[in-house]
């Protein structure tokens, strides 16, 4: 039987061989480490590599004996196919890895479809990115340094609308403490909240109407998005009459602040019409067309009274559910003339709405802008959308105004009310001549206030709405400009109630349809009960006396 004769020391590497397979493995672990968390495989990658492999051919030259043995000893023998069949497993892991990542396919395994859209949200928002005329729409999301893992989670589903709309929907986040003038601007009070906005032409996020929401939450941003995209056909016929305001001048008495609004941030339809316009097929205008959201017919002022046929156009407009607003223009003739008293058109207004201008002008020296001829109102109706906004201190400034009378009670099917009223010490004088001679002192003939000197009125069978200012300053540029006056606002108000433009909006909600797994689970007092004696007493118990019975049954028996 041979020896087995051990190797001189001197004759043993100075390094051992087996630190070169530990220096192998490090190299391979580094090479994956790289494959897996980096988006390309880099230098370093490559560099593990070539560690390993100069470590393996170094182990083999170093220790030949044990290399020989790892290529045919037993190990290969019989456990070469399970290495085999493991190495073939792990690249095939490693492929199907990387092809996935590379595809960018992502699925929300949530219940709740935290991380994409749901199906409305996703038909509303294709639909959306598919339509060419619908604008591009930005979320800005506020998230600070300690919403970095919500901005992580919310970023996920941001994505899933960009994609859904085919880019049409984009986003960003701004860290609030670092542009606090930004989200003072969009009204931003705390992080973690979302602003959602158009843009214009020039890719410039607007601003002025955007849409505030308070936390990712699916529905709030779909709606939002739908609300500031949407734009509705909406128009507003201005009717030229001597004496009225101009719908496009500057100039003090002119509508110019009015039209721009409308036209430019509203993207509404102006024009100024006449009277026979409204019902001439070839004038260019439709009244009460089925295909647009909302219109209104405004007269802003008039010194001469309408005819008969005049009168009768806006009748039938009124009677087929039309909106009107008739802003009264001051009477400085001697004999009173002035459109809003026409006695047809007035008639009208007092039998089928319970509205009517009076023939008077409404003096109040003791709340006036500059002269007892322009009271000041205070007194706003707090029940309608028109006033109900307007702030204790403001006022509504009224030109040489004429009152105006409502009835009580009021006609069948209608809902009427005023919107602001003169004080106590106004009072209506009839004696114009007097007036225009500039002597308005108080006569005992003259009835005291206070005074209705706008109201509104609503038939709920048609639908027909109408607004009487008393003066055609409410729509005055001169005024638009007096902070503490809220004419401008009377005004473009009325519009929005008259054509239903706040409803348009309010009309659009996407509401994700409900789950089972979001109804609330609600336990009753028996069940409580139940469940408190199972796992309190029950199951601690229970499992102490199957430990006692195996205890018991495995005990040796006595000898």
């Amino acid at each position: 039987m041979a020896e087995h004769q051990q190797i001189p020391e001197h004759d043993q590497p100075f390094i051992p061989p087996y630190y070169m397979l530990i220096l192998a493995l490090v190299g391979l672990l580094v090479a994956v480490g790289v494959l897996f968390t980096q988006p390309t495989f880099t230098v370093v990658g490559w560099g593990g590599l070539g560690i390993m492999l100069l470590s393996l051919v170094a182990w083999v030259f170093m220790a030949p004996e044990q290399a020989k043995a790892v290529l045919t000893g037993r190990t290969v023998r019989f456990g070469g196919t399970s290495l085999v069949v493991t190495v073939v497993v792990l690249i095939a892991l490693i492929a199907v890895y990387t092809m996935v990542r590379n595809l960018s396919i992502r699925v929300d395994l949530t219940q709740r479809d935290i991380y994409s859209l749901t199906e409305e949200s996703r038909q509303a928002i294709s639909v959306l990115g598919a339509d060419p005329t619908v604008p591009e729409v930005r979320f800005v999301a506020f998230y600070g340094a300690a919403q970095a893992a919500q901005r992580d989670r919310d970023e996920l589903l941001f994505e899933d609308y960009n994609r859904i709309s085919n880019g049409k929907v984009s986003y960003e986040f701004i860290d609030p403490d670092r542009n606090p003038l930004l989200a003072n601007q969009m009204g931003i009070n705390r992080a973690g909240q979302i602003f959602v906005g158009k843009l214009n032409d020039a890719g410039e996020l607007d601003i002025e109407n955007g849409e505030l929401v308070n936390f990712a939450s699916q529905d709030s941003l779909t709606n939002a998005i739908l609300k500031v995209a949407a734009e509705g056909d909406f128009r507003a016929y201005f009717v030229g009459v001597e004496g009225g305001l101009n719908l496009t001048a500057a100039t003090p008495d002119g509508m110019a602040t009015l039209n721009d609004i409308l036209t430019n941030q509203l993207d509404w339809t102006t024009r100024t019409v006449g009277l026979f316009d409204l019902n001439n097929p070839t004038g260019g205008v439709t009244l009460n067309n089925p295909n647009i959201d909302g219109e209104v017919v405004v007269i802003p002022g008039g010194t001469q009274a309408l005819t008969d046929e005049e009168a009768q156009i806006l009748i039938d407009y009124l009677d087929d559910g039309g909106n009107l607003i008739i802003l009264a223009a001051p009477s400085t003739e001697a004999d009173n003339t002035s459109l809003a008293t026409t006695p047809l058109l007035n008639d009208y207004l007092w039998e089928n709405f319970g509205l009517r201008f009076q023939d008077n002008i409404i003096i109040d020296p003791s709340q006036a802008w500059q002269t007892p001829l322009i009271p000041v109102s205070t007194d706003f109706s707090l029940n309608h959308p028109i006033t109900r906004s307007f702030q204790r201190g403001s006022g509504m400034a009224f030109e040489i105004p004429h009152g105006i009378e409502i009835a009580d009670p009021l006609p069948d099917s209608i809902e009427g009310r005023y919107l602001a009223r003169s004080t106590a010490g106004a009072y209506a004088k009839t004696d114009y001549e007097a007036v225009i001679n500039g002597e308005f002192d108080r006569a005992d003939e003259d009835a005291g206030g206070p005074f209705p000197i706008a109201a509104v009125a609503e038939n709920t069978t048609t639908g027909a709405r109408v607004v009487l200012f008393g003066s055609t300053s409410i729509a005055a540029n001169g005024y638009i400009s007096i902070a503490s006056l809220v004419n401008f606002d009377a005004m473009f108000n009325s519009m929005v109630w008259t054509t239903g433009f706040d409803e348009f909006f309010t009309q659009i909600n996407i509401q994700s349809a409900q789950r089972p797994q979001d109804t609330p689970i609600f336990v009753d007092q028996q069940t409580s009960g139940m469940i408190n004696l199972v796992t309190t007493v029950l199951l601690p118990f229970g499992v102490l006396l199957v430990g006692f019975l195996v205890w018991w049954n495995s005990r040796e028996p006595a000898r």
